[in-house]
Formats: C-alpha cells, sequence, structure tokens
C-alpha cells in the first residue's frame, strides 16, 4: 500500500510541478511585456502571409501574366489590357501590404498614391510603366518575404527560450518538491 501511495505522490509532484513552471513562464513572460498566446497566433500569421508572397514569387505572378495573353497593338484593346494588368499589380501590391499591417507599418496616403500611379498607367496604356511597376512590385515583395522570415525567426526563437526556461523551471520545482521540503 505504501507503494501505491510513494506513486500517487510522485504523480501529484510531477503535476504539480508542471503547473507551478507553467504559472511562472506565464508571469515571467508577462512582466517583460510578451504575450505568448499572441505570439504564437503571429507566428501562424506571419506563415501564413510568407507562403502566399512565396507562391507568389515561384510563378504565381507569371501565371498571372500568362492568363493575360498577348498584348494587344489596338488602342481600345491596349488600354484594357493595361486594366488587367494594373488590377493584378494591385493584387500582388496587396500582399506587400499586408505584411506592412502585420507589422503596423502599413501607410494609407502610400497605397492611394500607388493605386493612382497603376489607374493612371491603365489609363494611358503605358505597358512600359506598368511593367516597371511589376518590377517594383516583385523587389518590394521579396523584401516583404525577408522581413517576414527574420520576424518569425526571431519569435520561434523567443518561443524555444520560453520551452527550454519552462523545463528548466520544471525540473528545479520537481526536485525542489521531491526533497520533501514542501510537504
Amino acid at each position: 500500500m505504501s507503494i501505491l501511495n510513494r506513486d500517487v505522490v510522485v504523480a501529484i509532484r510531477f503535476v504539480t510541478s508542471c503547473v507551478t513552471a507553467g504559472f511562472l513562464i506565464f508571469f515571467i513572460s508577462a512582466l517583460s511585456g510578451e504575450d505568448l498566446i499572441k505570439n504564437q497566433n503571429t507566428i501562424k500569421q506571419l506563415e501564413a502571409i510568407q507562403s502566399e508572397i512565396t507562391a507568389e514569387l515561384q510563378g504565381g505572378i507569371d501565371r498571372r501574366i500568362k492568363q493575360l495573353g498577348e498584348v494587344p497593338e489596338v488602342d481600345p484593346y491596349r488600354q484594357f489590357y493595361c486594366a488587367e494588368l494594373a488590377k493584378e499589380i494591385h493584387e500582388i501590391s496587396y500582399l506587400t501590404e499586408k505584411q506592412k499591417i502585420a507589422f503596423d507599418a502599413f501607410n494609407v496616403r502610400d497605397f492611394e498614391h500607388k493605386s493612382g500611379r497603376l489607374v493612371a498607367y491603365s489609363e494611358t496604356g503605358n505597358l512600359k510603366q506598368l511593367l516597371n511597376e511589376l518590377e517594383t512590385v516583385k523587389r518590394e515583395l521579396k523584401n516583404s518575404a525577408n522581413l517576414l522570415d527574420k520576424k518569425r525567426s526571431k519569435l520561434v526563437r523567443q518561443r524555444t527560450a520560453y520551452i527550454i526556461l519552462f523545463f528548466v523551471l520544471w525540473l528545479g520545482i520537481f526536485l525542489y518538491y521531491g526533497r520533501g521540503v514542501l510537504r
């Protein structure tokens, strides 16, 4: 019977030390100004945005351009083609804006200015400028992907540090309880 009681006491110490370490981790993270649950949600959000950007960079943009077909030479059709191209560029550019929103760096005036330029180029049928804007958007996408990767890496390192701290605290508290100091 004493073996059963000893096993129950060890299990209770094990669970109690785990819960205590968990509370200590959340208390320490709260004191440092970090919200671990929000950070985990942010990591998931950044991964989703980064996967969208990567998909566009790895052929999504080229697929969108190919779907438009060949550039017509006749002016009304050329303007329609430019309007469709401007729409595609705007949709691709929105991915960089998602990254800026995630980092609280979104500037409405800048986005309006970009949209205004795209509309002006599409109305005049200026295909060369639209293609230059497309190249600019591609560079912005690459920069956004790099920024997202850096931010995600930082949050993952922070999460890993808290996990390691949790296990260290858990072991320390379990040994503290196991020595019979607290009965």
